[in-house]
């Protein structure tokens, strides 16, 4: 599905930016009426949770930050915006700002009469941190996952901990700072990416492994071994793409870490 803003303005008309109360109503309420009726009736169906004037609300509740050449923007996409919550989501959004649009992409295989859901709150929290930010938008969740038995949300929140763990371990050991007193082997990464890997694929975190592949780069950079770092490199600019769009929020982290794989390269061949 693809979807293009019914509604755009200057995020600093909603926060502050010198305009009184009415002043905003006034300006948010000229931009409703001037949609196509069945648009506007679509984007004031939309659900609310912060109580208050109701196209603010509405705007609060299901905008989406973005920019226009550099200045910051709140975008409604009424397309992105009737799409629920799931802990387990089978879908996610992805942002064009070449095109202004809203894409939403499949995860994996959406079964026939499978409702399609995103998840609101990060990737990798627990449920106690889920649960926490969904009550910002006003709403406890009641997917499968948050209605598992408590062995088995457990197990999930474990690994999710775990998952951190591997990356407060990795991040040190790239950024050449010690870990548990001593630098990490070769093996040692090679276990814990392994082990990462496992744990994304058993939560069901695949939009992550753009963050852990240039973190298992960068590891594997610090170890030398410059052959596995040019394969994670890679991965991670192939799923960055994938899941953020050719103009993905991290264009110039992935320049930059191939940057440094060439200075390493180079530094060999020296």
């Amino acid at each position: 599905m693809v979807g293009f803003p019914a509604l755009l303005g200057k995020i600093d008309v909603l926060n502050g930016g010198g305009y009184t109360d009415r002043q905003r109503h006034l300006i948010l309420q000229r931009a409703v009426n001037q949609l196509p009726p069945d648009e506007k009736r679509e984007v004031m169906a939309l659900a609310r949770s912060t109580g208050g004037d109701p196209i603010q609300d509405i705007i609060k509740t299901n905008g989406f930050g973005v920019e226009v050449e550099g200045v910051p923007h709140m975008a409604l996409f009424t397309v992105g915006s009737r799409v629920n919550h799931n802990c387990r989501p089978n879908v996610f959004w992805r942002y064009s700002k070449r095109h202004m649009a809203m894409e939403v992409v499949a995860l994996r295989e959406i079964q026939a009469g499978e409702e399609v859901a995103h998840s609101y709150a990060p990737l990798g929290y627990t449920r106690a941190e889920r649960q926490e930010m969904l009550r910002a938008w006003g709403f406890e969740c009641r997917c499968a996952m948050w209605a598992a038995p408590a062995e088995h949300v457990a197990l999930s929140d474990s690994r999710r901990e775990r998952l951190f763990e591997i990356h407060h371990t990795l991040s040190s050991h790239a950024s050449e700072e010690e870990t548990d007193g001593e630098r990490l082997i070769h093996a040692r990464v090679d276990q814990l990416v392994s082990e990462a890997l496992t744990l994304i694929a058993q939560e069901e975190l695949h939009p992550q492994v753009v963050v852990y592949c240039a973190l298992f780069a960068r590891a594997y950079m610090a170890i030398g071994d410059l052959a596995l770092a040019r394969k994670y490199v890679a991965l991670s600019e192939e799923n960055w793409i994938l899941y953020g769009g050719e103009e993905h929020d991290n264009v110039d982290g992935i320049r930059l870490l191939w940057e440094q794989l060439a200075e390493a390269e180079a530094d060999v061949d020296d």
